[in-house]
């Protein structure tokens, strides 16, 4: 350890970009030196810039029956797992404090920078509304509480994230099942809630996509309008502070939310019938069928030129896992162990 402390700062750096991220908790356990090094922001840049940093699929997954059949639990109990999408491991992240008998459902998941947050979400077995937030930090391995989400308990709110410091949290509907119009920004450095300019329409339900620079929200419904989802889009300029509406499409969608998501190369994918499709020019476009063993899609994701999809053959069964380079558009399984081929719910992906 003396002779590490010795090495002068950009040897070190280059020493520890080079660690697997479920090291680093261990390392910043070590002494001061390496806690400090470890924390450092240009850690992260030195990983991303040179290839070593590792893309992490993070799902909140409903445990599978514990005799180790395919099928989940007849009462669900969802935990959040890790994929490490080069290695294909799969891990479990430690529960939530106040959370022992398993993840809030229908909580918001949102990744930014090295740190995954979790908010709001119904407390399983008892069915009461949250509007905690917690943090998970992925250097320490370690949970924190965040500032409440403000404004009482609300729930199927959408939420995105700026991949930096800021999470947005917009619509949704309160305990007497009223839509609303409301936004919410919270500084994850600051541990503060901001309002934003409310939303032209109630919309509950609704999708969050942190695209081009500007938070867009996508479709919902409103309070006398339960269920019947509306087709249409609001983006809000950060720096304008001003919300705009979009017509395009974007906006068409079935009677539910879709997933979409900006891939690395700054395009807007997303599922379509059996196809897998991309926003160019306003228009979606072709990229590849959906696998066969895929017709009931629950989660994409973005990762290093690829793309991620978890899904079943039919509802109820177990999940399985593919990943796509877009450049060859040709989908490779991913083993998916017994354990971890509950249903998935929600997920989101980050870079540590």
């Amino acid at each position: 350890m003396d002779r590490f402390q010795d090495l002068p700062h950009d040897i070190a750096l280059q020493c520890f970009i080079r660690v697997p991220f479920n090291q680093f908790h261990s390392m910043r356990s070590v002494c001061k030196e390496w806690k400090t090094r470890v924390d450092l922001p240009e850690l992260l840049r030195l990983r991303k810039s040179t290839g070593k940093a590792q893309s992490l699929v993070v799902l909140s997954q409903a445990q599978v029956n514990p005799a180790g059949k395919k099928k989940c639990l007849d009462a669900p109990v969802y935990r959040l797992v890790v994929l490490e999408t080069e290695t294909g491991s799969w891990s479990e992240i430690p529960c939530l404090p106040e959370f022992s008998n398993g993840l809030p459902l229908f909580c918001g998941m949102v990744a930014v920078g090295s740190n995954l947050v979790v908010m709001g979400g119904y407390g399983p077995g008892t069915w009461d509304c949250r509007n905690s937030v917690f943090i998970f930090d992925f250097l320490s391995s370690t949970w924190r509480r965040g500032a409440d989400m403000p404004g009482g308990p609300v729930s199927f709110f959408g939420c995105a994230g700026d991949g930096d410091r800021t999470v947005f949290v917009a619509g949704g509907h309160d305990l007497e099942k009223n839509a609303l119009k409301s936004v919410w920004a919270y500084d994850l450095t600051k541990d503060n809630w901001t309002q934003l300019p409310d939303m032209a329409k109630e919309r509950d339900e609704c999708e969050c996509l942190f695209y081009c620079g500007k938070l867009h929200v996508l479709n919902g419904y409103s309070t006398n309008m339960q269920g019947q989802f509306h087709q249409s889009i609001e983006v809000f300029d950060t720096s304008a502070r001003k919300w705009s509406e979009r017509n395009g499409a974007l906006s068409e969608t079935t009677c539910t939310p879709k997933i979409y998501v900006e891939g690395t190369d700054k395009k807007l994918y997303t599922c379509h019938a059996n196809d897998v499709v991309v926003l160019k020019d306003d228009t979606w476009q072709f990229v590849a069928r959906l696998p066969a063993k895929v017709t009931n899609m629950s989660y994409l994701v973005s990762f290093q030129g690829h793309l991620m999809l978890i899904g079943t053959p039919k509802y109820g069964e177990p999940s399985n896992a593919y990943k796509m380079d877009l450049n060859e558009r040709v989908w490779l399984k991913v083993h998916v162990p017994v354990e971890y081929s509950g249903h998935v719910e929600s997920g989101c992906c980050l870079i540590t």
